[in-house]
């Protein structure tokens, strides 16, 4: 008998390209609150305006209530835009023998983390993420640096699946019958 040795650290291995799960931070909360939070403001500074009797001045041939309602809307757009910048520059991917967190747009870095350079996990939520069961997961890798996977989605639950591929055994050994000599 034999032993077969197989590294599951290769990202050339069969189960490795596999991804167990796949992530972007998740901006719906966010835009939900931001969103709401314009709506009443800006329904306040109309609601004094118009108590003020400024909101049915003309200025520039529009009411000033409307410049009002232009400027909230303009200010929402600009909020969101830290949002979606967010999103689309962070890719977290998580396979059987790896973790790699990817940032960027134009200029892009990529993390991997093997089993081997992972030394802590830790998840951070403020009530307000848990509210919305969000999160941010925070791993230290042996070399003493910090990888940071922002606004995660059930962020118990993934930090539970990187817990369990960081904690595999990095080579397997399998055996089976060899031929006769």
């Amino acid at each position: 008998m034999t032993l077969k040795v197989q590294n599951l650290s290769n990202p050339s291995s069969e189960n490795s390209q596999k991804p167990i799960w796949s992530g972007k931070p998740w901006i719906l909360p966010g835009v939900v609150v931001r969103t709401v939070f314009f709506l009443i403001v800006a329904a306040l500074v109309i609601w004094v305006e118009l108590i003020f009797a400024v909101a049915s001045i003309v200025f520039v041939s529009l009411p000033f209530a409307l410049w009002t309602v232009f400027l909230f809307l303009i200010v929402w757009l600009f909020s969101l835009v830290h949002l979606l910048l967010l999103r689309a520059s962070n890719n977290y991917v998580l396979r059987n023998d790896s973790l790699e967190v990817r940032s960027g747009i134009l200029a892009t870095k990529s993390f991997v983390i093997v089993p081997s350079g992972f030394s802590d996990l830790e998840v951070d939520r403020s009530v307000s993420a848990r509210i919305v069961y969000t999160g941010n997961i925070i791993i230290r890798s042996q070399s003493e640096s910090d990888i940071v996977m922002v606004r995660v989605r059930d962020p118990l639950k993934v930090a539970d699946q990187i817990r369990k591929v960081m904690s595999r055994p990095i080579v397997r050994i399998e055996g089976h019958d060899s031929p006769e000599k």
